[in-house]
């Protein structure tokens, strides 16, 4: 006699990060990227408390009916931001299929990459995502500032795949 069992799909495990401000343009991209893209994943969502992106998709999650995690900064300091990011990241970052999808407004700075403690260089968004890198979490970025289809210059190193090579036998 067969048995069976229900399988159940793990939902993915998306955290988002952003700019604390946002024009009006970039909040219609931004709902575009939702609509199309990020609100068909059967995700569990997890976001900051600031305004900016973090309002938008805690104002998303409702419209969209997503299971949402807000993490609170715990203070005033410019480190209790970070805290926060990290506390985000590190609460999806061993559970199956972790993302983070990121909406950077201007480029990576200069010295911020992948670390234990990243370094953002005042950009809270690039901060998390080198701490994102770091922990193992795929990431998807969606850039708020122009760039040409298919162009990654803007990217840096370390969020570039490796190039493949074909390995010699001989």
């Amino acid at each position: 006699m067969l048995k069976y069992r229900k399988v159940y799909k793990t939902s993915m495990q998306i955290a988002f990060t952003g700019s604390r401000n946002l024009t009006k343009e970039q909040e219609c991209e931004i709902y575009k990227d939702f609509d199309y893209f990020i609100s068909n994943h059967n995700a569990q969502w997890h976001v900051g408390d600031a305004p900016g992106l973090d309002d938008f998709v805690r104002r998303a999650a409702g419209y969209y009916n997503k299971t949402l995690t807000v993490y609170e900064v715990q203070g005033k300091q410019r480190w209790h931001f970070a805290e926060r990011s990290k506390r985000m990241v590190d609460a999806i970052a061993n559970l199956p299929d972790p993302w983070l999808y990121a909406f950077p407004n201007k480029l990576c700075p200069d010295g911020c990459k992948p670390c234990k403690n990243p370094n953002g260089k005042g950009s809270g968004t690039w901060l998390t995502i080198a701490y994102a890198k770091y922990r193992g979490l795929q990431i998807y970025i969606f850039p708020q500032f122009k760039t040409r289809y298919g162009d990654t210059s803007w990217m840096p190193d370390w969020l570039k795949e490796p190039d493949h090579q074909q390995l010699s036998l001989f």
